[in-house]
């Protein structure tokens, strides 16, 4: 009898041809996408999870500020008082490139990360080869991935070797390991050793007269003992706090599994994933594939009411309704079957565009194992069924003498079924082009927010560690580079906007508002090449370097100052707190403005030359700065960025986000046209008695367009009001990842409904056309 089903469904695809190919085209369409969607998704959730430990490892993180940041000697105290921990490790990103040489040959890595001996038991790492164990011995020991040994070494040996970082800091190559996976959330080329203090990359100051109270903050992560439930743990370490200060005053832990997608502290290097990507991709599948089985109901459907009174035949000549059921079955599982194989071709053929779109390493390979090899089949059979159940019921609870009359549907009968899936196809679609609007709108918006200083033409040129006997090349170029026409302003200073790595405790008299505040050291033309403005208080004078420091307005209101008499930082000697500047963004807009400490100095080692160049001397400019660099420090990288192009680049998550679910949107809406396609044919052929005899009564092709649009139009306007509310309660809450966001302008709903009313007619107008314009002769013949 399955026999018999199977070549009753393929006769009837086949004798449907473009019923048929529209279906399975449109199966294959929403699979491939889904189950590339299925495979970064996995993909994503599966972050760190090749660690062997990794459900017992976590990382401490300091909740009273929401921060990553613990000092290192955390680590040996919680070591040695809490017998849940098993072992424990640091791990410090330098959070920027490093210029890395061998015999005078070197290259960037893109990062650097500071980890002790404990790093390689806590984490799964696969060591190649080694010099001893454990692999570090002394301070400057470094382990490098095979990846990075082999750019910097090619075919020689790298174990023994020394090479030398940011020029002057020389380490000895003692183990290769193999590359991190690209699913790690912790990665990098090299690993220093974190008792070189050198290789401490941040610093938070406490009192500079006394350096007990520096903190060298690092990630901490702790290997628990089986079955520890970290929220009890962390309740019994802070209800015994006092062992943890000065250096933290509550803490929390953070499991490891947990960090790649849902870690949101600062301080935090580590590479991170999009949860509100995954679970908007997520709904998106399932939207597409939702959409791929109503567009298959609706076309059998349209099709069965135009060519086929099969059924009815079958239903006098004794045929069961189970009879009839069956064979709808089969066929949408025929159907769903040729869709599915045509879609794995598909995704085959696409996945390099689909890695390159999710930047992930995906593979089809992952497809063909367990549990996947198991789970596909029984989904295609799941949706195979659902597909069928719908025009099986349908059509088959129809009288066969109606069926063989062609009163099956008629135009006084209400379709609830049909309009409800119009609506739900134009809801969706709404909610669609609202969400792509608002994204690609708050980019822009944060894209071109002004940051508080003037960002055009300003470059930082990046100034590494400069060699003993190469400072004077070092002044040298700073001369010949103010001497340019091409430069209007140049200022050096030890961190940027953007980028600060220095910490301090605020350590002021008379307030209770203590906190650590990001310090950036700059020189006396740090305003003036940036552009700030002095809001409150007084402009520099001759002699105030190293004396004095200023603050931003969010800093003068944290501390609640009425005025800023006697008002000074106890840090580096005391900084007397002579003005306040206009807030400026020194991160992206995701965080509101926090406090800042502009403090003037001349004792700081300068990580930047931030330089503004005259109108229209961009090109020429930076070609003058680059020849005095390459004569002046010629053994030294050439490496800058500009701030308007760097500020952009802090969203390019956010635009990768936008792209992402602009494209599938736009898929999304394309499939849902097809369905909203065939309804329209349904629509068109249960009225063409109707149309014809309204064209032999004088009635115009405008107006028969008008009467099979109208009921359309309706729909739309029912969609929009569902889809309005829903789709502003998901923006909403997109929105509050930002500190700083664009509003729902009117316009924006507006022009949401205008494009759905849009794609909808042009989708039915087309065969409201043809229904119009046809012979009515013909029309009432063919009924």
């Amino acid at each position: 009898m399955f026999w018999y089903y199977l070549k009753t469904a393929a006769r009837n695809i086949l004798t449907n041809r473009k019923f048929s190919i529209i279906n399975i085209v449109g199966f294959a369409f929403a699979i491939s996408i889904c189950l590339a969607i299925f495979l970064f998704v996995t993909n994503e959730y599966s972050n760190d999870l090749y660690n062997k430990n990794v459900d017992q490892i976590v990382r401490i993180i300091n909740t009273k500020d929401n921060s990553s940041n613990i000092d290192y000697r955390v680590k040996d105290i919680l070591q040695k008082n809490i017998p849940d921990i098993q072992n424990a490790c640091l791990a410090l990103r330098s959070g920027h490139p490093v210029w890395v040489e061998y015999t005078g040959k070197g290259y960037y890595l893109d990062d650097i990360m500071s980890v002790d001996n404990d790093f390689f038991e806590v984490f799964t790492v696969s060591f190649i080869s080694q010099l001893q164990s454990p692999v570090f011995t002394g301070i400057n020991s470094a382990v490098m991935t095979e990846t990075t040994a082999r750019k910097l070494f090619g075919a020689e040996p790298p174990l023994g070797k020394d090479i030398l970082i940011w020029g002057i800091i020389p380490v000895t190559i003692s183990g290769i390991i193999k590359d991190f996976p690209d699913n790690s959330s912790l990665r990098a080329g090299l690993l220093v050793n974190a008792e070189n203090i050198k290789f401490k990359f941040n610093r938070w100051i406490g009192d500079s007269r006394d350096s007990s109270t520096y903190m060298w903050p690092f990630q901490i992560y702790f290997q628990l003992e089986k079955n520890v439930d970290t929220k009890t743990l962390s309740e019994k370490i802070n209800e015994n706090i006092d062992i943890l200060k000065p250096y933290v005053k509550q803490i929390g832990f953070l499991k490891l599994k947990d960090i790649y997608l849902h870690d949101t502290t600062t301080g935090s290097d580590t590479k991170k994933g999009n949860p509100d990507l995954l679970n908007l991709l997520t709904v998106i599948a399932l939207i597409i594939l939702f959409l791929a089985v109503i567009n298959y109901v609706n076309l059998t459907v349209a099709q069965q009411v135009k060519h086929n009174k099969h059924t009815g035949i079958r239903k006098v000549f004794g045929a069961k309704r189970n009879n009839i059921i069956y064979n709808f079955l089969t066929e949408s599982l025929l159907v769903i079957f040729l869709g599915f194989i045509l879609g794995i071709m598909l995704l085959w053929f696409l996945i390099p565009y689909y890695q390159n779109l999710f930047k992930s390493s995906i593979s089809i390979n992952t497809l063909f194992q367990i549990p996947y090899i198991i789970i596909l089949p029984v989904a295609v059979l799941i949706i195979g069924l659902i597909s069928g159940v719908g025009p099986s019921i349908v059509l088959t609870r129809i009288a066969p003498v109606k069926i063989l009359t062609g009163s099956t549907f008629t135009p006084s009968k209400k379709n609830y079924l049909r309009n409800a899936l119009i609506v739900f196809q134009f809801t969706i679609s709404i909610i669609l082009i609202f969400c792509v609007i608002i994204v690609q709108r708050q980019i822009q918006y944060v894209k071109h927010s002004n940051p508080g200083f003037n960002e055009e033409q300003l470059l930082r040129l990046d100034l590494p560690p400069i060699r003993e006997n190469d400072r004077s090349k070092a002044m040298t170029l700073l001369g010949e580079v103010r001497k340019s026409p091409y430069i209007k302003n140049l200022s050096l200073t030890s961190g940027v906007p953007g980028e600060i790595r220095m910490y301090m405790n605020s350590n002021m008299e008379n307030t209770a508002k203590d906190m650590s505040v990001p310090c950036l050291l700059v020189d006396t033309s740090f305003l003036k090449t940036f552009g700030l403005k002095v809001v409150r208080g007084r402009d520099l004078q001759p002699g105030d370097l190293d004396k004095v420091c200023m603050i931003n307005e969010t800093a003068y209101r944290h501390f609640e100052f009425e005025s800023l008499e006697n008002k000074r930082f106890n840090n580096f000697g005391g900084f007397d707190i002579i003005g306040v500047v206009n807030d400026f963004n020194y991160s992206s807009l995701h965080k509101a403005i926090g406090p800042v400490c502009i403090m003037f100095t001349s004792k700081s080692m300068p990580s930047a030359i931030n330089i503004r160049f005259a109108s229209n001397s961009v090109g020429p400019g930076m070609d003058n700065i680059k020849k005095l660099w390459e004569d002046i420090l010629t053994s030294y990288p050439f490496k800058y960025q500009f701030y308007d192009d760097w500020f952009d680049s802090m969203y390019k998550s956010e635009e990768y986000f936008a792209r992402t679910i602009s494209l599938f949107a736009i898929l999304a809406i394309a499939i849902s046209c097809i369905g909203i396609l065939g309804l329209a044919i349904f629509s068109s052929e249960r009225r063409t008695k109707e149309i014809g005899i309204r064209k032999i009564n004088g009635a115009k092709v405008s107006e028969i367009l008008l009467l099979l649009n109208r009921e359309f139009i309706s729909l739309v306007i029912i969609a929009y009001l569902i889809a309005v509310p829903l789709a502003s309660y998901a923006m909403y809450k997109w929105l509050e990842s930002f500190a700083y966001k664009t509003d729902l302008s009117w316009w924006i709903y507006f022009l949401s409904g205008l494009l759905a009313l849009i794609i909808a007619l042009a989708t039915v107008s087309w065969q409201s056309w043809r229904a119009a314009t046809r012979n009515p002769v013909e029309a009432l013949r063919y009924e």
